[in-house]
């Protein structure tokens, strides 16, 4: 790599001294004395430069790395790759404190199978190891857990170096360590050990298991059951693996998906077709997502398959394909996508959403939200729910059910208009706490209809809808939102209108079965009004009554035979 290495040293740097740099790819380096702040690399220095100076004004990240700096430097390169190969190795080497790639690359452990006559387990960080890798894991702390599980089923050493001992050590007691460093394992046997370890790691089972069921039927012939019952520990180990992999359904054996909802990545690794660990994290901008790629693969093993949802640059792609060997994929299958989805909106932050709300409805997080929905079965039992997600959280104590009065048959805007009416007399004359926004399961039918009734009460509440047929978000403006390519917004809203929905069904089935109940005991002789009552009281519906414990009945008064002839009046 050919590159040209210019220093320019500025007391404070300025707009006008930044527009000398040159109009040539390479890396430039904002440093404060012999510190350095920040490194990237550009296509053109010079406007790269000079857009930083421009951010400084409206981003802090950037205000703190100009103002910060008493001094910028930059290499010219040939072309945009030698600059980003450049990029990466400075920081890796300087560590800058506003790089994304330096915080994310330090490098997460690994497992190291050694390349050495016995091999060893080792705990690592970073690529650069003779031997076989695995990982990465997200904690030492798991990493360490896989190592002596390997160490308790395979037998694979545990001192290293290697010594030559006469007695063994306390591990080999332990039934960690094979002791190959006494003589005590054969090189045949340990080989095979390694060979399962790596089996088990990777995944590819099936042709160290014919290895280890001929093994075991060897050792049976010699009665060497201590032998035989470890493998036979290692050969279920290693069919239980197998099945798991058969039991998951990915189409992956080895994969990595890096998924990305704004400014929140999730990392995902499936090894022997399962999903094995995640990871969540949230970045300072979104436009810091490629150099997170780079910084986690700087010091991690590629997979066989990477699955992104956004797209890299060419030069991204092309330093990945410097690092080892690998099939990439944009597009994920439904089910794992939801998953991936669902495992990111269960770490929202509040930071988070609050950017996208600003970005997307120009509002600010609300901080309560109420939702609505009506429910009926074929216009009897008309019934309507409010449920309060309030900070990241749904609130059930604050639910409430509402059963329509004002009318009877099928009418879902004046049952809405008399829910939304009950509440919002409450909530004037403050018995309930005020709400920042109204959540209507509906469309602009529903969404007018909500409005007529904030303005007759004059509430302070924005009023959106929801369209459940094209999940489509309307707001008070007229403003519709597709959620299902808004995955941030469509995990607080759908949430929120699926509550709704559940909490209204559920109070709708309620009324239909404590119905049944009271029509079958109107045709059951013997049964007056206070014993009706009494029922009524008790059991929620049929099915509970039939199910109650005699004991319990006679403390209530009712005789048990009523049991019978309600169950004899439903079966003829």
């Amino acid at each position: 790599m050919q590159v040209l290495w210019q220093i320019y040293l500025f007391p404070m740097i300025s707009l006008e001294e930044l527009q000398r740099a040159p109009d040539k790819p390479g890396v430039y380096l904002f440093k404060k004395g012999n510190k350095h702040l920040y490194i990237g690399k550009a296509k053109n220095i010079r406007e790269r430069l000079v857009q930083h100076y421009r951010l400084a004004e409206k981003e802090e990240k950037e205000r703190a790395i100009v103002s910060k700096a008493n001094s910028v430097e930059w290499v010219i390169t040939r072309n945009t790759f030698e600059a980003l190969t450049l990029e990466v190795d400075l920081i890796q080497l300087h560590k800058p404190r506003y790089n994304v790639l330096h915080k994310y690359g330090g490098g997460y452990p690994l497992l190291l199978i050694t390349r050495e006559p016995y091999p060893t387990l080792k705990v690592v960080r970073g690529t650069e190891h003779q031997g076989q890798l695995f990982g990465p894991f997200f904690t030492t702390s798991k990493a360490r857990k896989v190592k002596r599980l390997l160490h308790r089923l395979f037998k694979l050493r545990t001192c290293d170096p290697m010594p030559q001992r006469k007695e063994p050590c306390m591990d080999y007691h332990l039934g960690l360590c094979s002791a190959p460093c006494c003589g005590l394992v054969d090189r045949e046997t340990y080989d095979l050990s390694v060979r399962s370890a790596t089996a088990l790691l990777s995944g590819e089972v099936s042709p160290v298991l014919e290895e280890l069921y001929s093994r075991i039927e060897k050792e049976m012939q010699k009665l060497n059951f201590e032998r035989c019952a470890l493998l036979r520990d290692q050969i279920q180990a290693l069919e239980n693996l197998s099945k798991g992999q058969k039991v998951s359904g990915l189409s992956y054996v080895n994969a990595d998906i890096i998924y990305a909802m704004g400014r929140l990545v999730g990392v995902f690794l499936i090894r022997s077709g399962r999903l094995v660990d995640k990871q969540i994290l949230t970045l300072e901008r979104e436009e810091d997502f490629e150099e997170f790629l780079l910084g986690f693969y700087y010091t991690s093993p590629l997979p066989q398959v990477l699955i992104l949802n956004l797209e890299p640059s060419e030069e991204a792609l092309w330093w990945l394909s410097q690092r080892g060997n690998f099939i990439l994929r944009r597009e994920i299958e439904p089910e794992l996508e939801e998953l991936v989805r669902e495992n990111l909106g269960q770490h929202l932050e509040p930071a988070l959403l609050e950017d996208e709300f600003r970005k997307m409805l120009s509002i600010a997080l609300p901080r309560r939200i109420e939702g609505f929905d009506i429910s009926h079965f074929y216009g009897e039992h008309t019934v309507g729910a409010c449920v309060v997600w309030e900070m990241g959280r749904m609130e059930k104590k604050d639910y409430r059910r509402y059963r329509i009065r004002s009318f009877e048959g099928i009418d879902d805007y004046r049952a809405m208009e008399e829910v939304l009416s009950r509440r919002a007399r409450r909530l004037k004359e403050g018995q309930e706490k005020m709400p920042d926004l109204w959540l209507i399961d509906g469309g602009k039918g529903q969404l007018g209809v909500a409005l007529r009734i904030r303005e007759r009460f004059s509430l302070p509440v924005k009023v959106f809808a929801l369209a459940k047929e094209e999940e489509l978000l309307i707001t008070e403006e007229g403003k519709e939102i597709r959620l299902k390519e808004n995955p941030l917004l469509y995990r607080v809203f759908g949430l929120i209108r699926d509550e709704a929905h559940r909490f209204a069904l559920t109070y709708n089935r309620k009324l239909r079965l404590k119905e049944g109940l009271r029509d079958v005991l109107e045709e059951i002789r013997g049964v007056g009004e206070v014993k009706k009552r009494l029922i009524y009281r008790n059991f929620e519906n049929l099915y509970e009554f039939l199910k109650a414990d005699d004991q319990r009945l006679r403390r209530l008064g009712i005789n048990p035979s009523l049991k019978q002839e309600v169950a004899k009046y439903i079966l003829e």
